[in-house]
């Protein structure tokens, strides 16, 4: 006779749902993370909305003056939970201070303990130890501190940095949405990823190692990639 058994999903023995993230600011060794306020709107055109090519997968900007982006930020200070917005500045450099990068956590599910993360890093954030040492304060926030088991990232499926970035700060590939949008006239395929808590103390210690001094010679050039130190942590 066939097995016609209810196959369930597993039990999740915390239900507790997950906690909207505080005012609290994030302090590392090369970044300082904290929430928007209109203190950082010159900086952030400066550093983030006046370049054209930060915009190009985005449905709003590049911003031609302060005004327009400052229009454009408003909004967005009035969102409250459903759209937090941190704001990076830079620890050391000739930049210190200054906000050169966004992260966003968005569409909180608070009971399935879901968020989703968006960042926008200027020139001055991409492809530094900076920019990956946010990846590791926000997902210790998420995870450590905010009782989420899922954190989603998702991006244009023909915007490739953000797809190499994703895979590389340890997020796994669940699929693409084909006909997902229309943005700028043309269509919009969404590809969508995710770290999920369980993955979380791996994707740790994978960020801890990268971003130690020892990782990087007098040059500031990295000695490990961050796939190479997986792999040997596995």
């Amino acid at each position: 006779m066939a097995n016609n058994a209810l196959v369930l999903g597993a039990l999740v023995s915390n239900t507790d749902p997950a906690l909207v993230p505080g005012p609290e600011s994030l302090t590392g060794q090369h970044v300082k993370v904290e929430r928007l306020t209109k203190s950082h709107f010159p900086d952030l055109y400066e550093n983030v909305g006046s370049h054209d090519d930060l915009w190009t997968w985005l449905a709003d900007g590049p911003f031609s003056t302060t005004a327009d982006f400052v229009d454009w930020l408003n909004p967005i200070l009035e969102m409250g939970d459903d759209l937090v917005v941190y704001i990076v500045l830079l620890n050391s450099g000739p930049s210190t201070g200054k906000a050169v990068g966004v992260a966003s956590l968005l569409g909180a599910r608070l009971s399935d303990r879901v968020i989703e993360l968006g960042v926008l890093f200027g020139p001055h954030l991409q492809r530094t130890r900076a920019g990956t040492e946010v990846l590791f304060l926000v997902g210790g926030l998420v995870f450590e501190k905010l009782n989420y088991r899922r954190l989603e990232w998702r991006c244009n499926s023909l915007n490739l940095a953000s797809r190499k970035a994703a895979e590389r700060y340890g997020f796994v590939y669940e699929g693409t949405l084909r006909q997902h949008g229309i943005v700028r006239e043309r269509n919009k395929d969404s590809t969508w990823y995710s770290m999920i808590d369980s993955e979380w103390p791996m994707c740790r210690k994978v960020l801890e190692k990268w971003l130690e001094d020892g990782n990087f010679d007098e040059q500031q050039r990295q000695r490990s990639r961050m796939e190479e130190i997986r792999e040997i942590l596995r």
